[in-house]
């Protein structure tokens, strides 16, 4: 190996308890990054603590750590390292685990595609040392200090009742509650108000609200997404981390604990990307399979570049 070459390239650490699948990955990726692969979850946090990794990519079921406990552990050892979980398996509780613990950056299914797998964690290394660099320019910005707003898109009353309440009492004075009963009422809110946390149900009404979640976090990726929802699909949610980066799950009936844990964590990440918005990249998403109609594309497009304007 040559080591001056190598030390330009980005880091890589692949975490898996088969052998054989290490190989694989090392073999996929050993000509333009410097791979790093353990089988356990505890030497790979040792890793990060001394080493400067650009993504870590670890499969969920492991004997000595699960993925999503090694994802949420590295969280805190390297902020910067982009995460992404490698699972042959549709466990609820780890992909939720994944988004409210690790905040992965993509879930890939095994079996894997190489060009697709490929371009996923190059995709998230990229993001790393892009961000790496950028980091000391933008150092110098501040977040506005226009007053902020959290939205809620839910039909029930009694969900907007109990969330006004804990908004009053647990965050005063920290923005309004604006609330909405459709899709159509969420644009125009979107439209007047300068939303920086959506809370969101699954299905409003009529209306599926994935396909305008994953669309909105595509045109403006510093307004945090969380949903609160009492469904619970896989695929749905796979598609919620993919192409919606969403922040948190959160369950119906709310859990008041876990409800205010999600919103200072939102409010934590949007003040973080208004103050460095290279990051934002971070949270960069796939194309959504279903996209929402023409018409609702374009005015969302619009409504972020008037906001943008004034």
């Amino acid at each position: 190996m040559n080591s001056a070459t190598d030390s330009t390239k980005p880091t890589l650490l692949f975490v898996d308890d088969e052998e054989r699948i290490l190989r694989s990955l090392r073999m996929l990726f050993a000509a333009n990054y410097r791979v790093l692969v353990t089988t356990n979850g505890r030497e790979a946090l040792e890793i990060l603590r001394r080493e400067k990794v650009h993504a870590l990519i670890s499969d969920q079921r492991m004997p000595v750590m699960a993925g999503v406990d090694l994802l949420r552990q590295a969280r805190e050892i390297a902020p910067n390292t982009m995460r992404l979980l490698l699972t042959g398996y549709s466990d609820i509780e780890a992909i939720i685990g994944s988004i409210n613990d690790g905040e992965v950056f993509r879930y890939i299914s095994k079996p894997w595609n190489a060009d697709e797998i490929r371009g996923i964690v190059g995709e998230a290394a990229g993001i790393a040392m892009s961000i790496e660099q950028s980091t000391e320019s933008a150092r110098a910005q501040s977040p506005g200090a226009e007053a902020q707003s959290l939205l809620l898109i839910d039909d029930c009353p009694e969900t907007a009742s109990e969330l006004k309440a804990l908004i009053e009492e647990s965050f005063p004075r920290t923005f309004a509650l604006e609330w909405a009963t459709s899709l159509s009422e969420a644009m125009a809110i979107l439209e007047q108000k300068n939303v920086s946390i959506v809370v969101s149900e699954i299905q409003v009404g009529d209306d599926d609200m994935t396909p305008f979640l994953k669309t909105l976090k595509r045109f403006k990726p510093h307004v945090v997404t969380i949903v609160l929802t009492s469904f619970k699909d896989s695929a749905l949610l796979v598609g919620l981390i993919n192409q919606g980066q969403v922040h948190r799950f959160l369950p119906k009936p709310m859990r008041r604990v876990l409800t205010v844990r999600g919103i200072q964590s939102g409010i934590d990440r949007s003040r973080e990307i208004r103050s460095r918005p290279e990051i934002a990249r971070r949270h960069k998403v796939d194309a959504p399979v279903k996209e929402l109609e023409a018409s609702l594309i374009g005015r969302i497009r619009g409504l972020f570049a008037r906001a943008e304007s004034r």
